[in-house]
């Protein structure tokens, strides 16, 4: 069916809480979810055991010793049972609808990517996901307080095995690595499917003390924060640069103008190559249009 992989944090304090509301909303899914939790953090493999997790110790680490996202999309791909995996930020709890537009995808031919907007969410307490009544509670009140996340913020993935191989070495959590996971796959050419409509996925807020760090500017422009910049070279895009569009339980490509328009704009950052050709294609469209 579906292989989740996701790094925490060390489950203390605050993320103790979080983490464990999170990873728990993951089992009450299905038993036949696969959960692959990768790294070293305090009380990871407890916390792997309570919910019949994998847990994979080694990972590929920056030279600060935060978790790359080569290395988890590597290690994942390679161990993982099914051919459809997810990545999921450990603040994240997924609804039910996961499982609907996993099987939906399952008919995409060929390579994809799907991802969707968060909703953000005080939460304070411990979620007993697996009582129906209490969950159902949970849901209730999200609905009617949950705020939603602008575009730019990406926590899940998901995507066929196999579909991302040498990746870069952008530290996870860490300034812009998500965003330019969505540029690589307009580089790509492959679907880039927006889901919100259907996952209605809830970030748990939290503060950004942790470690070493004082506050969220040290975690995204920090030493680490610098390295990706670098690497990602400005190439980055959000949700609304998605090409297709969970719609009814189909998966639709956007053709509306705003979405056209938007499109032309990015691609000679997608594909600088083809930059000058399509700056004349642009000025041809405007136009007409």
């Amino acid at each position: 069916m579906l292989s989740i992989f996701t790094t925490p944090k060390d489950f203390s304090g605050e993320f103790n809480i979080i983490q464990k509301n999170a990873l728990n909303s993951w089992r009450a899914l299905s038993d036949e979810i696969e959960i692959i939790i990768l790294g070293e953090s305090l009380g990871i493999a407890e916390v792997a055991k309570s919910i019949h997790a994998l847990h994979i110790k080694d990972v590929e680490k920056s030279p600060y010793g935060t978790p790359t996202i080569s290395g988890l999309f590597q290690t994942a791909q390679k161990i993982a049972q099914n051919n459809i995996l997810c990545y999921v930020n450990a603040d994240i709890i997924l609804p039910e609808s996961v499982i609907n537009v996993v099987h939906a995808l399952q008919n995409v031919k060929g390579e994809f990517m799907a991802v969707g907007h968060r909703w953000d969410l005080d939460v304070k307490d411990s979620i007993p996901f697996m009582n129906n009544n209490l969950q159902s509670k949970f849901w209730y009140e999200a609905k009617k307080n949950a705020q939603k996340h602008p575009c730019t913020g990406i926590d899940y993935f998901i995507f066929n095995k196999g579909t991302f191989q040498n990746l870069p070495s952008l530290a996870i959590g860490r300034f812009g690595w998500d965003n330019w996971l969505l540029w690589k796959a307009r580089r790509m050419r492959i679907p880039l499917i927006d889901v919100s409509d259907e996952i209605f996925a809830i970030h748990q807020n939290h503060s950004y003390t942790f470690n070493k760090f004082k506050g969220k500017s040290d975690i995204l422009f920090g030493r680490e924060g610098k390295n990706n910049q670098e690497m990602t070279k400005g190439n980055t895009l959000n949700i609304l640069d998605c090409t297709h569009k969970f719609y009814g339980s189909e998966i639709i490509r956007k053709s509306d103008k705003a979405s056209r328009i938007r499109s032309l704009h990015r691609l000679p950052m997608i594909f600088p190559e083809l930059a000058i050709p399509i700056k004349i294609y642009r000025r041809i469209y405007a136009i007409f249009n």
